[in-house]
């Protein structure tokens, strides 16, 4: 290339970023707001009719076990007597069946995945065979990645990304700054929340709190978290009886040393000021005291109290997952300031023998069983059943539900009735928002050894969320093209989540 011709095209990258519009590899393109759909990809986006206006998220925490859930092969692992079969023989399966008194066969088919097999809905999620209009909108995705401690399968799972990478955030940090930047209303309660119990805060290593995480997200698009079997501490907190009347005064002054500072980042108190991340954090937390009443407003007194819970025979003293979903479906529905993404870290009625509700290392079938079933049946009580218009409860044509697990559960045996980690092919998901009976099915497969012959990326879980609410989920806080097996542009990356994920095509 001749100096000239080189220069000519430095001037025109110089003279392009100048002008406020982005240079990349694949073509310039104008700057846009976080979650902004270009221009040429509004018609890959779903349609308004089909786009869901919030997102409740379980995690299910601990590992579900695929084989007796959401994704049962009954031709798989017969002659080895893994999969399904492991302790179907043993008759473990019948009993934790026969304790928890469900009714109906072992197994139900429910739809053919990526190769052709028929893939059945296990015993342990009766509550939801028992729901054939929620079955009808209903989707599999087979999953699979490769880490198998919790310490870095969570992460993944919930963020879509390792530890470490800088754009590592939380599914709720994303809606939260998209609508927080378009709807910025003075004094509004949080888009999006983070519910879990006291038990789960008992295992930090574990990762559970990345539900937060904001990567390079702002700082006020953190997620607000409670513990809603332990929020006492919140309640007295959001009273700020420490400031008492003097409230208008510190919030003033507070608002004023960050005018000062801000004034000091600007050039010769010209211009706008320098970014200043620890500054922004500061500001956006300042923000939240001062508005601690919009949230007290939303988190009603009567959702913090405890109830007891029981299910298969187990009783628990504090029922948190139940006080989570009817909290969840409280900030969902509210009638002014509703939430759009609300997550509850399940850990079961009763803790597993590993952690959680689903690390089932010691005893498999009974303690899946009675958690699963518990966790069902009690969101199924807070969303509208066919004809059902209380404006209470949930409604599948508005919320999609997802439900994420970081992993499912060994085909074998782990000793004589437990299974141990496997991210190699498990499912997540996906129930009403833009998942439609047209849409109800499986993607992804997984082989005899129980590993996926073809599954999604954690990644594309993370998207079809974003995308189900309107997000464009390609930025560099969230996610890249590359993300997507088999895509080669955004648009193609959106089509094939869409069509994968939610069962949507265009």
């Amino acid at each position: 290339m001749k100096r000239r011709d080189f220069l000519k095209g430095a001037g025109l990258v110089t003279a392009t970023a100048a002008s406020g519009l982005g240079v990349s590899l694949w073509g310039m393109r104008q700057a846009r707001a976080f979650g902004e759909v270009p221009k040429e990809a509004e018609g890959a986006m779903l349609p308004l009719e089909l786009q869901a206006e919030n997102i409740l998220e379980i995690f299910l925490y601990g590992g579900v076990s695929q084989y007796e859930s959401f994704y049962c092969v009954p031709s798989l692992g017969e002659a080895s007597g893994t999969q399904w079969h492991a302790y179907l023989k043993s008759g473990h399966v019948q009993a934790a069946v026969d304790q928890c008194a469900f009714q109906g066969p072992l197994t139900e088919p429910f739809a053919a995945d990526s190769m052709g097999q028929a893939v059945h809905l296990g015993p342990f999620v009766m509550p939801l065979r028992e729901r054939p209009d929620v079955m009808e909108r209903t989707r599999v995705s087979v999953s699979a990645h490769d880490l198998e401690p919790h310490e870095g399968a969570i992460p993944m799972m919930l963020g879509g990304r390792g530890l470490g990478h800088p754009a590592f955030s939380g599914l709720g940090a994303h809606v939260q700054r998209y609508f927080l930047e378009r709807f910025n209303t003075p004094g509004r309660a949080p888009y999006s929340y983070a519910l879990m119990s006291n038990g789960a805060n008992g295992l930090p290593t574990d990762n559970v709190r990345s539900v937060v995480s904001i990567g390079m997200h702002p700082g006020a698009a953190r997620p607000l978290a409670i513990k809603v079997d332990a929020a006492g501490d919140l309640t007295s907190l959001l009273a700020r009886g420490t400031v008492g009347q003097n409230r208008a005064q510190y919030d003033a002054l507070m608002q004023g040393y960050i005018d000062r500072y801000h004034e000091r980042l600007r050039w010769r108190g010209e211009g706008g000021p320098l970014r200043a991340p620890r500054l922004g954090e500061l500001e956006a937390a300042s923000s939240s005291i001062a508005n601690a009443q919009a949230i007290s407003g939303v988190l009603e007194p009567q959702f913090f109290t405890k109830i007891g819970g029981s299910n298969c025979g187990d009783n628990a003293g504090t029922d948190a997952m139940t006080m989570n979903l009817k909290l969840a479906a409280h900030l969902l529905r509210h009638p002014t300031v509703p939430a759009r993404y609300v997550c509850i870290v399940d850990t079961g009625l009763l803790t597993a023998d590993g952690g959680g509700g689903y690390d089932t290392h010691g005893e498999n079938s009974f303690t899946q069983a009675r958690n699963l079933s518990h966790t069902l049946r009690q969101l199924l009580s807070v969303v509208n059943a066919p004809g059902e218009n209380n404006p209470a409860k949930l409604d599948l044509d508005k919320t999609l539900i997802v439900l994420t697990t970081e992993f499912g559960r060994t085909p074998f045996k782990q000793g004589s009735q437990g299974r141990n980690h496997w991210p190699y092919g498990f499912p997540v998901v996906f129930i009403g928002g833009p998942v439609r009976p047209s849409g109800k099915g499986v993607f992804g497969a997984c082989g005899e050894d129980g590993r996926a012959t073809i599954a999604s990326t954690p990644q594309e879980n993370r998207m079809a969320a974003l995308l189900s609410l309107g997000i464009w989920p390609f930025a560099q806080e969230s996610f890249n093209v590359s993300d997507v097996p088999g895509a080669t542009t955004e648009i193609d990356a959106a089509l094939l989540v869409q069509k994968r994920q939610l069962g949507v095509v265009a």
